[in-house]
């Protein structure tokens, strides 16, 4: 009896403790078969409250981008206004987010607080700027000498010695030039310095005159649109150089290069390091490559271009608009040359902003902002008449200038 005393203690011991009796093979078997279903049926719930709450976390972030994305705007609210002083016949431009002042006796630059970055002088006639991301090139039609200038001042100053047809300044401050020189027109290649990187001779018979001139971004290509007349019949051609480590293996670093017959290449321009573009009457090219750029669009175009705009992403072509009330319509397309959208308006436009994902039209009293979609996200007149009006990090703010005063806004 004892005996059998004993051993039911060691059972009802084994129960409470183990959950079985002892040596009973079978419960000790089922023990770790339980703990992995248990732990299954755990990381199943794990799994499904992640699930739950990445689909809340989704459907959210698409509610709030519809409802952003459908809202319309119809005004604005002035969060800061500071007065500047007044300069006569100055203009104003965005220089990476604050302000550059220009006119013919210097050039000064500015942020959203009004502090001074830098301040030029000098003499101009008629002074000509380009800007690219943080740098801008100032010179004089005509003149010799181009003064360069990022977000901390003056970087260097060029003398061409020849007069200055145009030019163009990439975003690390190299400056491209178009001079003239009787019959010869050179095209040279400088570093912000002054140091020149390349010369090219042209004249009408070798390969005709440099209509219009683009360097990308990083300084490495450089876009030419050449004109030529041959017994009356004028014709086109677009040239890239590489002034990088591909094109020293290149014949004067002449990279690509494409002929349009009968055309007029007007406009030829980088959107970014790897896409560019060229607009003639009758029709626009669109490129892609950052060493040798190769033609992948060609966009036959019937109607009269009325302006040409371009961001990073895309190209706007404005037309005088004949088939419906609206008085202009504009065509953006986006880097591979497809369009992707349409916009009629009927205000009489002094700029218009690719910007991101917002199509920007504004004069000095009035201003349109469509999205991508083409919806349209804004349309109010200015609360007095306005130069220039840049947009900042947030969509929804801008900073609009006039002579005096400089404010910061928000769109309700």
């Amino acid at each position: 009896m004892q005996s059998g005393q004993r051993m039911a203690q060691i059972n009802e011991f084994f129960k409470k403790k183990y959950g079985k009796e002892y040596g009973k093979e079978k419960t000790e078997k089922s023990e770790p078969e339980d703990y992995k279903k248990k732990l299954a049926r755990h990381r199943k719930k794990i799994f499904l409250r992640v699930l739950i709450i990445v689909a809340v976390t989704a459907a959210v972030v698409v509610l709030l981008y519809l409802n952003f994305n459908n809202r319309v705007f119809t005004d604005y609210d002035t969060i800061n206004q500071l007065s500047i002083s007044e300069s006569n016949n100055a203009d104003y431009l965005n220089l990476n987010g604050n302000v550059l002042r220009f006119s013919k006796d210097g050039a000064s630059a500015f942020n959203a607080s009004d502090d001074m970055l830098w301040n030029q002088t000098y003499e101009m006639q008629n002074p000509m700027i380009d800007i690219c991301g943080d740098y801008a090139a100032i010179g004089d039609y005509k003149g010799t000498r181009i003064y360069v200038f990022n977000g901390n001042g003056l970087q260097g100053e060029i003398d061409t010695t020849l007069p200055v047809q145009t030019f163009c300044v990439s975003g690390i401050g190299s400056v491209a030039t178009v001079l003239e020189e009787n019959e010869i027109t050179w095209v040279r290649l400088f570093n912000k310095t002054g140091q020149l990187i390349a010369n090219d001779r042209t004249t009408m018979a070798k390969s005709g005159y440099p209509v219009r001139i683009a360097i990308s971004p990083d300084g490495v290509m450089l876009g030419v649109s050449y004109l030529r007349i041959d017994t009356g019949a004028m014709s086109s051609s677009v040239a890239f150089y590489n002034f990088g480590a591909v094109g020293q293996n290149e014949i004067d670093n002449l990279v690509s290069g494409y002929d349009y017959p009968e055309s007029v290449i007007s406009e030829v321009a980088f959107m970014n390091e790897k896409a560019a573009f060229a607009v003639g009457d009758n029709g626009m090219e669109v490129f892609s490559g950052a060493q040798k750029p190769e033609q992948i669009a060609q966009i036959p175009i019937e109607d009269e271009i009325t302006s040409v705009f371009y961001g990073k992403d895309h190209i706007g072509l404005v037309f005088t608009d004949t088939t419906s009330e609206m008085q202009y319509r504009l065509e953006v397309y986006d880097s591979s040359g497809e369009r992707v959208r349409t916009c009629n308006f009927n205000l009489d436009y002094k700029d218009i902003l690719l910007q991101k994902d917002q199509i920007i039209v504004y004069n000095s009293d009035e201003c349109i902002i469509f999205n991508m979609q083409g919806t349209e996200k804004f349309h109010s007149t200015f609360h007095h008449s306005i130069i220039t009006m840049i947009p900042t990090a947030n969509q929804n703010r801008y900073i609009l200038v006039s002579g005096t005063s400089m404010e910061e806004i928000q769109l309700k």
